[in-house]
């Protein structure tokens, strides 16, 4: 618990840094006065797409391991250039008076903080972790991006930019590499929970749906995804950030009805991009980015304010896209139709398909056996199977989802005001971004936002009444009895097994070692592969599920990459 509490620490300082660096460059102004700085977790969500583009750049030459001296360099350099905003941050995130507002707020911070870092330390739990996102994090921290990487292991082009900010704080422990930033998206969150709780506590009659809302979507989030937050994956941080623009829009549009000052729909801009390059299933996420490039005051935007928002975006998608090309071969993987590229190193067309068809087909809970088969066409076909076995909670959240066009008609019968214009898109968004998820590949970690989204926001941009003391009490007693609910098996695990659960005090629960041998893939390219089962989880590299047959090295080091031979 420890070291991830260490790794959030150095994040939240790197990334304020950096995000503080990012709102100069976007054109916020440097007087506080002009206007008010920004929250540090959006700060932080900011930066950490800053530092995402750096780090995107720099594994197209070099390992991100060694990019964590330049990054400290560049966040002390950051840190003096802006000193004045972080000096406003600094005095705005500490209250000066400790009040029963800040006292309640700061409490229910200690909760959400404690709640995320105990799931946190724990075993991964993810069968992915074990299939690649591991070895994934290996080959970002100690080798540039490797040519041809997925003829090794399909799944180990998937180009998350996650993974390397996550590679970038990787902290060694006696048990072996602790990676603590697959969390931090939802200790983010929790900032902003509290943060709004203590604003609603100070003032009620001004709180609105604004200071329940956080708190109910990190509780439903975590609920999804608690057990997943020691799996160093991308769905949770993905939908941790999302939330985290949906919420940070809708204020921005109460603070300026008028329109979006352009540093802010930058800003929007840049981490809308960043979700598109952590997971693709965040690709509706662009209509949010959209409006708030067009949504800026000027009736009509000019050319190069079209151009300034193409430079934010090519920032971070072409060295994506790059990065695509390296890995597979592909512009964008697995999507086999953007064939293109001719290199030596591409993955075949029938191993990106196959790909592209399990991802579809395990979504729609398709059996194992025929999972890389041509996915059927129409929903009719395989809805029932996938709805029958669906869970329960899954379900109801998506008849929510789906019936939330009820709720958002009734709402803005009557038009949307220009204070709820935030809650109106971000609906919109989500609504059309749960179809998506829907119909292209309906695994419920995926598309889990949009869903909470699409359910939450109409309900969100209506004025209630904040609580009386009694009925705030009585959320609090609530509120106590579900976290203590929820850390039931934590307290199992102490009372059953006390020394394993003292040492996830200072660090996380490492991942298992699997015992693993070498067998050759053709003449002169061996692989190491599991003895027993598909996991290579943290052994050394190369590791692959199995050595597939015709694979080769491009050259004598594994920087050079792999590539099949033509007969396979």
């Amino acid at each position: 618990m420890l070291i991830v509490l260490i790794t959030w620490l150095v994040a939240a300082l790197i990334t304020c840094v950096w995000g503080t660096a990012a709102y100069r460059l976007l054109g916020h102004s440097s007087r506080p006065t002009d206007q008010p700085t920004p929250a540090p977790e959006w700060l932080s969500a900011v930066g950490l797409s800053a530092l995402i583009a750096f780090l995107q750049l720099w594994s197209l030459a070099g390992p991100v391991g060694a990019a964590r001296w330049p990054v400290a360099l560049l966040t002390a350099i950051g840190a003096v250039v802006c000193r004045r905003e972080i000096g406003s941050l600094a005095r705005r995130g500490w209250p000066a008076q400790w009040r029963a507002a800040e006292k309640w707020s700061a409490a229910l911070l200690v909760v959400l903080l404690g709640w995320i870092v105990v799931y946190a330390s724990q075993r991964p739990m993810s069968f992915d972790v074990g299939l690649y996102t591991l070895q994934t994090l290996q080959w970002a921290e100690h080798f540039p991006a490797v040519p041809g990487l997925g003829n090794l292991h399909g799944r180990l082009a998937f180009n998350s930019s996650w993974f390397l900010p996550t590679a970038l704080l990787r902290v060694s422990t006696p048990v072996g590499p602790a990676y603590g930033l697959s969390s931090y998206s939802l200790a983010l969150l929790a900032v902003a929970a509290a943060r709004a709780v203590g604003t609603g506590w100070r003032n009620p009659k001004a709180a609105g749906a604004g200071a329940w809302v956080p708190l109910l979507l990190l509780f439903l989030l975590l609920y999804v995804f608690q057990s997943r937050l020691s799996s160093a994956l991308t769905d949770g941080p993905m939908t941790g950030l999302l939330a985290l623009l949906l919420l940070h829009y809708a204020a921005l549009w109460r603070r300026y009805p008028a329109g979006l000052p352009p540093a802010e729909a930058r800003a929007v801009v840049l981490l809308a991009v960043t979700l598109v390059t952590i997971k693709l299933s965040a690709l509706p996420v662009v209509l949010l980015a959209l409006h708030a490039a067009w949504a800026i005051p000027e009736k009509r935007p000019r050319i190069g304010w079209w151009l300034s928002l193409g430079g934010v975006a090519a920032v971070l998608a072409l060295p994506w896209v790059v990065r695509n090309a390296v890995l597979s071969g592909y512009l964008v993987y697995p999507l086999p139709a953007l064939d293109v590229l001719t290199v030596d190193w591409k993955i075949p067309l029938t191993a990106a398909q196959a790909e592209q068809n399990l991802i579809v087909n395990l979504a729609r809970n398709v059996p194992h056996a025929v999972a890389a088969a041509t996915p059927q066409p129409h929903l009719r076909d395989w809805f029932a199977n996938w709805w029958q076995l669906s869970f329960g909670y899954q379900q109801a959240i998506l008849v929510a989802a789906a019936l939330s066009v009820v709720a958002a008609a009734w709402r803005w019968r009557r038009g949307v005001p220009a204070t709820e214009t935030g809650w109106a898109v971000g609906w919109i968004m989500a609504w059309l971004g749960t179809w998506f998820w829907l119909l292209v590949a309906p695994d419920f970690r995926f598309g889990m936002g949009f869903m909470l989204t699409a359910t939450l926001w109409p309900w969100a941009a209506a004025h209630w009444p904040w609580p009386s003391p009694r009925v705030r009490y009585a959320v609090a007693a609530l509120l106590g009895l579900w976290v203590a609910q929820q850390m039931r098996d934590p307290l199992y695990h102490l009372r059953t097994t006390p020394r394993q659960f003292a040492t996830r005090v200072l660090w996380p629960e490492a991942a298992p070692m699997p015992e693993t041998e070498w067998l050759p893939a053709s003449p002169g390219t061996w692989v190491r592969v599991p003895r027993t089962g598909l996991q290579c989880y943290g052994a050394p590299l190369p590791c692959a599920m199995c050595a597939e047959a015709g694979l080769e090295r491009r050259g004598p080091s594994l920087a050079n990459g792999f590539r099949r031979q033509r007969n396979h």
